[in-house]
């Protein structure tokens, strides 16, 4: 079975500043992978190029098995929750997300309902976004991610601003929506929920996979100071560079 999504040899520079520099990964349908990096490595970029937000400069990217750019179809079946979370202010919880299952042109059935329950949301969904939390909204953004039940699901930071319940319901989503089949992509600077959330973790630095596997895998001694780890692990890839 072809992977959801596939990177392969991905480039993008802005303006005399490579920003990937030939990144090739993939993740397979029920599966978690986590992206760990120093700012600047890469990541968001590379997020936002698999959701279609950004074209890659070289390189191919599919989707579901199709290049970009995405048709709607193929669209309708990845979400995403990149950045710092934007919604109108002056809406509800619950209006903000029916309003973009209006443009999705997809039906409600509860749905909404369901997914402000399931991110703890389900008090304040009448509520203006402009009274809501960092945390509230952080999570309002999932749901937004979740809403179409997407078969990829991209997700950059997103404990930032969460208390640890919420930090603690956030893997429990991830890793139930691997379990019903979706492939998801995820980064941290969380290390800890990163290791405890993915199935494997990919190392980027300075635009380029260093390293790829399970903990195991990259040296990770069980038990062991996954700070001092992966701080090793930057060192180890800034030398070979």
């Amino acid at each position: 079975m072809a992977p959801v999504l596939s990177c392969h040899e991905v480039v993008k520079a802005y303006r005399r500043q490579t920003v990937l520099d030939g990144v090739s990964l993939t993740v397979e349908a029920g599966r978690v992978v986590g992206l760990l990096g120093l700012n600047g490595a890469g990541k968001t970029t590379l997020m936002r190029i698999a959701t279609g937000l950004l074209a890659p400069d070289a390189g191919e990217v599919r989707v579901l098995g199709e290049p970009l750019p995405m048709r709607p179809a193929v669209l309708n079946r990845v979400g995403a929750a990149l950045d710092a979370p934007a919604f109108h202010p002056w809406m509800t919880g619950r209006g903000a997300l029916r309003c973009l299952l209006d443009i999705a042109g997809l039906p409600d059935a509860g749905r909404i309902d369901r997914l402000l329950e399931r991110v703890g949301l389900a008090e304040a969904a009448g509520r203006r976004i402009k009274g809501y939390s960092q945390g509230m909204r952080q999570r309002l953004a999932l749901a937004a991610a979740l809403l179409k039940e997407p078969d990829l699901l991209i997700l950059d930071e997103p404990t930032n601003g969460l208390d640890p319940q919420g930090v603690r319901l956030v893997r429990a989503i991830v890793q139930e929506e691997a379990a019903r089949g979706a492939a998801v992509l995820v980064s941290s600077h969380l290390l800890d929920e990163i290791a405890r959330m993915c199935d494997e973790l990919i190392m980027v630095s300075r635009g380029v996979v260093t390293a790829r596997g399970t903990l195991a895998d990259l040296g990770f001694d069980a038990g062991g100071d996954l700070e001092e780890w992966f701080f090793a692990q930057q060192r180890g890839a800034e030398h070979a560079s």
